[in-house]
């Protein structure tokens, strides 16, 4: 993962901090707006959606385990130097070209990821550009006098600006689910490579001790 994308979730929480502030007072309007005759009723502005964790926070981690009280014979590991059947069904070329394909995997969801994470900052960007005009258009409306043509033309001006503001927010959060799911699959992939990687480092070992003791 590059470091730019570490960076990238940070700046969205700076940015989505000034967005919902912003926000905050565009959704007054519609108690603002609630006396006023021969308008239509102004409803709230939507809030962002939190971004989704980065591919850093989304990284498996092997929580320890405390180890087991009076094991029975059943539970013990099996020595590294004796024969275990289950071995027989290990094939290791198998298992390298495993491990190396679900490598690539993951290289490709990340950098998959990254691309997207990359396309969600610019979305944000750009939400926060039309709440900024929400805002203007919001200020357009009130200054005009109540029931004019022109105080009518802004406020017809100021639900089509918020019309847009919410269809561009249904995008984010679809954005949002992608990533989250993508993460998820990372998160996946990446612990079935680690418990090959343990079957192999395991096979390895066994081996070794049945060679030192042939």
């Amino acid at each position: 993962m590059n470091t730019s994308v570490k960076f990238l979730i940070p700046t969205i929480f700076l940015a989505l901090g000034f967005i919902l502030s912003c926000n905050d007072e565009v959704t007054s309007v519609g108690k603002e707006e609630s006396d006023v005759k021969n308008t239509t009723t102004v409803e709230k502005t939507p809030s962002i959606p939190d971004p989704p964790p980065t591919l850093a926070s989304s990284s498996p981690e092997t929580p320890p385990t405390d180890p087991p009280k009076n094991p029975t014979p059943s539970s013990t590991e099996t020595p590294s130097n004796e024969d275990d059947p289950s071995d027989m069904n290990i094939d290791p070329d198998d298992l390298s070209r495993k491990i190396k394909e679900i490598g690539e995997k993951i290289q490709k969801l990340e950098k998959e990821s990254e691309k997207h994470y990359d396309e969600y900052y610019q979305m944000v960007e750009v939400q926060k550009e039309i709440l900024n005009e929400v805002k203007r258009r919001k200020m357009i409306m009130r200054s005009k006098t109540v029931g004019s043509p022109e105080q009518i033309e802004a406020q017809k001006n100021f639900e089509d600006q918020k019309k847009l503001g919410k269809e561009k927010l249904q995008i984010l959060k679809e954005k949002n689910i992608l990533l989250n799911n993508l993460n998820k699959s990372i998160t996946e992939a990446k612990n079935e490579k680690m418990d090959l990687q343990k079957k192999q480092e395991d096979f390895l070992k066994k081996q070794k001790g049945r060679a030192k003791k042939n």
